[in-house]
């Protein structure tokens, strides 16, 4: 017999022994996309003096001054954090280069110096901008580690992993010697998603709800792991599209053809549009495909921010994408 033969002997033996087993389904999850995990928390006070912190965080350990001053935050979480603990940074990036860096967070931020969001780091307005504490991503931010330390001390946040939207207030709390404050705030954020949880429950229970992104003259359905898909899905207990994939190989999103946007049986779609792709979106809008999803037909498809859902990354962020949900379906009733 020749090993060839020997070998493809081998692999049907192996397989019908799988299907025997029930086995081939648990084969085929290996191959599924693993959804990013992280522990709670990613940063741990090792030791403080009476001049600074020993912070041990994702990129190894850095001596934080116990009172820094002047905060360059170049991470969307931490920006948020240090806005919901009322800290004021000097220097800010991030947010969506569709619509701005976090639009939710405009107010909160007047006179503060924007770099462009999604852009290079500029080493030089970092420098210029003369902070004693630099926040950065380590997905953005990771090969500029070595050069934004000599700048100031810094320290990575990293933005993938379990309940890091909301969770990283309690990195930057603790970054900064503000743990019990970021307790409450996380706390307070906790009890009004409860209350928005209750709300959506006894107006809008078992309302199917997808989330699109019209790009590159495409649209875009996102997972029910990906991005904000726990905040919608697992914390609120909304219902997801059947369409809407659970995993994907690539990413955490699928794209949909205009023929498949008739597998969506959503009541309601929550939709960013690229500016690249409003023309495109006008000419779905026009085909009976689009007029006949529920959502469509009964007038609750709601555009939302890209800046808030797409890089909303911290307890204010979700507080905006919880807005934005309540508003479209389960808004106030008049007395």
């Amino acid at each position: 017999m020749t090993i060839k033969l020997i070998t493809l002997s081998t692999l049907l033996l192996f397989g019908w022994a799988l299907v025997r087993t029930g086995n081939l389904g648990q084969l085929g999850d290996r191959w599924k996309r693993p959804e990013p995990k992280a522990s709670l928390r990613q940063v741990k006070v090792l030791s403080t003096t009476p001049d600074y912190r020993l912070v041990k965080h994702l990129m190894g350990n850095t001596k934080v001054p116990l009172a820094p001053q002047r905060i360059a935050s170049l991470c969307g979480a931490a920006t948020d954090s240090l806005v919901a603990l009322g800290v004021r940074p000097i220097l800010v990036q991030g947010g969506s280069r569709i619509d701005g860096a976090q639009l939710y967070l405009a107010d909160s931020l007047k006179g503060v110096a924007v770099m462009p969001p999604d852009s290079v780091i500029s080493l030089e307005a970092v420098l210029a901008a003369k902070p004693d504490l630099i926040f950065a991503s380590n997905m953005q931010n990771g090969k500029l580690y070595g050069q934004l330390s000599k700048i100031a001390p810094t320290v990575f946040i990293g933005s993938t992993g379990d309940g890091y939207r909301e969770n990283r207030i309690l990195d930057v709390g603790e970054v900064l010697g503000m743990q019990e404050k970021a307790e409450r705030r996380l706390a307070e954020y906790r009890r009004r998603l409860e209350r928005a949880k209750e709300r959506l429950s006894s107006q809008a229970k078992n309302e199917p709800v997808a989330f699109l992104r019209f790009r590159k003259n495409t649209s875009v359905i996102y997972t029910r792991t990906a991005m904000f898909g726990p905040l919608l899905f697992e914390q609120l207990g909304l219902t997801p599209d059947p369409a809407m994939p659970e995993v994907m190989m690539g990413g955490g999103w699928d794209v949909l053809s205009i023929e498949r946007l008739s597998d969506l049986r959503a009541e309601h779609i929550f939709m960013t549009i690229d500016p690249d792709s409003e023309l495109y979106l006008q000419g779905v809008a026009k085909t009976p495909i689009w007029r006949n999803i529920p959502a469509a037909r009964h007038d609750h498809v709601h555009r939302i921010a890209s800046s808030t859902w797409l890089s909303g990354d911290g307890v204010l962020g979700c507080e905006a994408i919880l807005d934005d949900i309540l508003a479209a379906m389960a808004p106030e009733r008049s007395p």
